[in-house]
């Protein structure tokens, strides 16, 4: 005989993000199997990332057309930004491939482009040696100017007006030593300006050593010891092939943080602490200050800077730097504890490392670890963890951009993505796609036992709050019993505007119902099982969304 009817509550289902390492039946219910296109937000709910909206509407370059060329495709690669003459001023490396009727690669062109309002403008360039190498390029912003850093290339330095090769300076040197020119050119793709200088690495293809400049003086790489000789010179460089932990490593990054320069290898991280404002190589100059074993950087751009703590990719997840510094200890500073073996799994399975970056979103509270080689993210609450200690998590699809840069501007922030499909840049705005098209927001939560896992259940009813905050939607609710979705009801969300305080307009004075407004959609279930699993998703063009509340209502029968 079926024992009376039992009611379990998910006040807020996905608030702690997914989890697929810990066992579903001891979980928290504000868990997770599921959280796609979702992100945690500032009212403990569940609701819909935002949209890749478009954001600009022309990509304006010059090339000349293959023979037979059929199709063109625009590809934006990578995204800088610096301040010249008091404006924030963005440059992006963009490419246009050309194929034949067949489909067939015939060409690809490369370009510099500068975001002038909504369309991206080719700059004119000096002649390039490798200009395929604009696609990894590495913008960089130094004093009053734009530094562009690529494999084969003289770097190429943008004064708001005109590109020319860092070469073309007249007060111009190469590096050298005591013994004379040791690079032709500075031709690396890894770069920081830091501390009043420019860093480099990758010069020649040697990523064990790195330049630096002279102090505030970008065209000065000579170390003051050949001619021409100047005392005053404190430009250098930094072999720390001595140094890796392990014997061997290559450097894939350099970051300054907490007056300390950081080097991050493949599989080892130097700390390089003094005063590098100063003379680097001098008696006060940086020093070796501390080393990590068996962590590293997997991609140049799968770290980022937070302000009080640097983030970084390794092969096992997204880890804090400082925390693992302080403490020498790999499961400390682990954000991606809660789906280590998911992201492990991704990572080792990506073949191109470079596709994998990592941005942060103050604005937004996220850190974004974008694989765009399946066109994935996993994306990070920055404001708490969880209560397992690793972060909140959820993911998005449809992540059809390259890279993402955040800056800020006239008290504005914006978050810009580099399109991979032809539509210049998208900015994270908003609900309606660049598509126009709707993306799907969709929950999914743990296995639900009631207490009783041995006991067959009889589900009867599931209710769902839901907001929709700008316009009607359509829902699915989702159920099933032993890990399958087995059943779906549609529902109609109505929308729920949000309420402006202390405004009328022709005389009403009530624009709306307000998003604290309780309201409750009710769903009749069928079917029975030991275990429940609860799903919702949605259809997301034009309208936010999100899951407040579960309420789930189900008969206990005999022991199975």
């Amino acid at each position: 005989m079926a024992q009376p009817q039992q009611n379990i509550t998910i006040d807020a289902p996905g608030f702690q993000g997914i989890n697929t390492e810990d066992s579903p039946l001891q979980q928290d219910t504000n868990y997770c199997l599921v959280a796609d296109n979702a992100v945690v937000d500032r009212f403990g709910r569940i609701g819909c990332r935002k949209a890749f909206a478009e954001y600009t509407t022309a990509v304006n370059v010059s090339y000349t057309p293959a023979v037979g060329v059929a199709s063109t495709a625009i590809k934006t690669h990578r995204l800088g930004s610096g301040i010249l003459t008091n404006t924030t001023t963005i440059l992006a490396t963009v490419s246009v491939i050309q194929r034949d009727a067949a489909g067939s690669f015939l060409q690809e062109d490369y370009f510099l482009c500068k975001l002038v309002g909504l369309a991206l403008e080719e700059l004119t360039l000096p002649t390039m040696l490798l200009s395929s190498s604009l696609a990894d390029a590495q913008i960089v912003s130094f004093k009053d100017e734009m530094f562009v850093f690529s494999i084969g290339n003289d770097p190429l330095v943008y004064d708001g007006t005109t590109v020319t090769n860092l070469s073309a300076d007249p007060g111009y040197i190469t590096p050298q030593d005591q013994n004379g020119t040791i690079a032709v050119r500075l031709d690396g793709n890894i770069a920081i300006s830091a501390y009043g200088r420019l860093w480099v690495t990758g010069v020649d293809s040697n990523y064990t050593s790195i330049y630096y400049s002279d102090l505030l003086i970008p065209a000065q790489w000579y170390d003051g010891r050949t001619v021409p000789a100047d005392p005053l010179n404190t430009g250098g460089i930094l072999d720390v092939a001595a140094y890796w932990p392990k014997g061997t490593d290559r450097i894939v990054n350099l970051v300054a943080h907490n007056n300390a320069l950081f080097i991050f290898g493949r599989n080892s991280i130097l700390v390089y602490e003094g005063a590098a404002s100063a003379d680097p190589a001098g008696v006060d100059g940086i020093r070796l200050a501390d080393t990590v074993s068996n962590i590293g950087l997997v991609s140049r751009d799968a770290v980022a800077n937070i302000g009080t703590d640097i983030l970084f990719v390794d092969d096992s997840g997204v880890r804090s730097l400082g925390r693992t510094i302080q403490e020498k200890s790999v499961p400390i500073g682990d954000l991606t504890y809660n789906i280590r073996r998911d992201i492990t799994l991704e990572i080792s399975s990506t073949a191109d490392k470079k596709t994998i970056s990592l941005s942060y979103w103050p604005d937004e509270d996220i850190s974004v670890l974008l694989f765009s080689g399946s066109a994935q993210a996993f994306v990070i609450e920055m404001r708490a963890p969880s209560n397992t200690g690793g972060s909140k998590m959820t993911r998005w699809t449809g992540c059809v951009f390259e890279r993402a840069l955040y800056y800020e501007e006239d008290d504005a922030a914006r978050a810009i993505l580099a399109s991979s499909i032809g539509d210049g840049v998208y900015e994270y705005t908003e609900f309606l796609e660049h598509t126009g098209e709707a993306y799907q927001f969709k929950y999914q939560s743990s296995s639900l036992t009631m207490g009783q896992p041995a006991n067959l259940k009889f589900l009867k009813q599931i209710d769902y709050t839901i907001v929709s905050s700008k316009q009607p939607t359509i829902a699915h609710a989702e159920w099933g019993y032993k890990g399958r979705l087995d059943y779906s009801r549609e529902i109609t969300v109505d929308a729920q505007v949000a309420a402006l305080y202390d405004i009328a307009l022709f005389g009403v004075g009530e624009f709306g119902l307000g998003l604290t407004t309780i309201k409750r959609y009710r769903v009749n279930t069928k079917g029975s099982g030991e275990s429940l699993l609860i799903g919702l998703r949605a259809d997301i063009a034009g309208n936010g969304f999100s899951l407040q509340q579960i309420n789930i209502q189900t008969l206990l029968g005999r022991i199975n």
